[in-house]
């Protein structure tokens, strides 16, 4: 049941990001036609490299201090002496580029940095929307590229020879809701799916009845709603009728503030809701609606700075890296995109240094025999080039003096991650 689990959302996800790949498909940048390049040597005293982020644009929150922890992360490295390439001590010289929050632009980033600034190496992040056409980028030109923080089965819808990739897949996020489930006590109980009309929500609404049967729970399924709707009677009264115990999905913030308020108003409740995408970010509860509307909301945690992880390249410790990225950003906390911010160069690193040269093939060598432990858990690429990274859960608890507070309310993926709360039950 686990492996017919695996195969749906894996086909569920590759359905969403057919749009995004056929977009960065059709770039016509001329770099992306290319002959891919075999045998390159460092030159000069620096190693180029590339990120493409989001710096504007609807995911631009995902994108904030992107460019303080990945430089923080190479300042270390260079000022212990660089990546010896070739022979010789080199010096690593970050070069960004704006996907501007889209797919055709993320790709034509990619290519004007691959044909004009003649990168060595690509990093990039921040949602399938940029990594899956920086890769494919990266493909055409023979460029090797390392992405963090989009679950692996958007990343993974094309057979990669240059790309690898380190984030969470399907399975462990809905494990992580699970968690959540289990402590509200509802064990084998029913839990109503939101879903959208859309090819996200028609898709997921099978991955998530799958991982409910393999697991014991009943899925239900109220009904589809279109996204930017403003009324969601109809749905709740379904929940509310066959007594769902949880309620859980993937939605936009806007979406889900909106549900969410007629739900509260509508006299029932579930005992827990768990809904991924919706509510990342501090930024995002407060989004949701006023008067801390997404209190006792759960989610996925990607990272905290209480992981039990170190760097490896320095031996800091994730609350290090916290602490630095609050210190460089005058963020009043970490979130999870700092730890996979220090990763992505992590990787980086270690890939480099073991290659020890720029040569194509030994960079690809280098990546596909990587193990090595991170400040996101051991990273070790599959054959399909990605590595499952461990989530915990989180729940959102809206504070007197209008502050929020994300406790951790369940850690099996991460048993040395430490707890901070029981789950509150509505």
């Amino acid at each position: 049941m686990k492996k017919r689990f695996a195969r749906i959302a894996a086909i569920a996800v590759a359905a969403v990001m057919v749009g995004s790949l056929a977009a960065c498909g059709s770039n016509g940048g001329g770099s992306g036609s290319a002959a891919p390049e075999s045998g390159k040597k460092a030159s000069g005293d620096t190693i180029t490299v590339g990120v493409v982020y989001p710096q504007t644009g609807a995911l631009a929150a995902f994108g904030a201090g992107t460019e303080e922890m990945y430089g923080y992360a190479v300042d270390e490295i260079n000022q212990a002496g660089g990546i010896e390439v070739d022979g010789s001590a080199k010096q690593i010289e970050l070069v960004y580029a704006d996907s501007e929050s889209d797919p055709t632009k993320a790709s034509e980033a990619a290519n004007n940095l691959i044909s004009s600034k003649n990168v060595d190496i690509m990093l990039t992040a921040k949602t399938a929307d940029t990594t899956v056409p920086v890769a494919a980028a990266c493909e055409r030109a023979g460029v090797v590229c390392l992405s963090v923080d989009t679950p692996d089965e958007a990343w993974a819808t094309s057979d990669y020879q240059y790309s690898f990739h380190a984030g969470f897949n399907t399975e462990n996020e809905l494990n992580s809701f699970k968690d959540a489930w289990d402590k509200a006590g509802i064990s084998g109980g029913k839990v109503g799916v939101m879903h959208a009309t859309d090819t996200e929500g028609q898709t997921m609404i099978g991955a998530i009845s799958a991982f409910c049967e393999a697991n014991g729970y009943e899925a239900y399924d109220p009904g589809a709603y279109t996204s930017g709707s403003t009324d969601y009677t109809s749905i709740i009264n379904n929940l509310k009728k066959e007594g769902c115990d949880a309620v859980v999905g993937v939605m936009l913030t806007s979406d889900f503030g909106t549900f969410f308020s007629q739900l509260k108003s509508s006299g029932y409740m579930p005992k827990v809701t768990t809904v991924a995408k919706a509510t990342l970010f501090k930024e995002d509860v407060d989004a949701a609606g006023a008067n801390g509307l997404a209190d006792g909301l759960c989610s996925e945690v990607w990272w905290t700075p209480s992981h039990p992880y170190v760097s490896s390249i320095t031996g800091e410790t994730c609350e290090d890296i916290g602490n630095k990225w609050m210190e460089l950003t005058g963020a009043e906390y970490a979130p999870a995109t700092a730890g996979y911010d220090y990763a992505n160069v992590e990787i980086l690193y270690n890939v480099l240094k073991n290659a020890g040269t720029l040569d194509t093939d030994a960079l690809v060598k280098a990546a596909d025999e990587l193990a090595v432990d991170t400040v996101i858990g051991p990273v070790d690429f599959n054959e399909q080039h990605y590595s499952v990274q461990p989530l915990v859960t989180g729940q959102w608890i809206y504070n007197e003096d209008g502050s929020w507070t994300q406790e951790i309310i369940a850690n099996t993926q991460v048993p040395d991650c430490p707890t901070t709360a029981d789950l509150k039950v509505n």
